[in-house]
């Protein structure tokens, strides 16, 4: 899930060296904010250090929720850069 989560962060500085981030501007904000969304989903795995009761849960679904989130901005926002450069004349 690592490499996934730096691909998303890496893919609008990716997209601006090759010139398309203009393009499709929009798309790869999702696509980053979705590798923030990852990041944070990732995190939650790190909930043995607290000393709360509800930790193991806390770290089941709050991975699984923004997991969930981040996917679907991924999609969304890489359906969205696709248009763009599929319209484009």
């Amino acid at each position: 899930m690592e490499i996934f989560i730096l691909v998303c962060l890496l893919a609008p500085v990716l997209a601006k060296y090759a010139g398309i981030m203009e393009r499709a501007k929009r798309g790869f904000s999702l696509i980053a904010g979705a590798g923030v969304l990852y990041l944070l989903a990732h995190s939650f795995g790190q909930t043995e250090l607290l000393v709360v009761d509800e930790a193991a849960e806390l770290a089941t679904y709050g991975s699984y929720l923004f997991g969930i989130i981040g996917w679907i901005f991924v999609l969304v926002g890489t359906l969205m850069v696709a248009y763009k450069l599929a319209m484009e004349e």
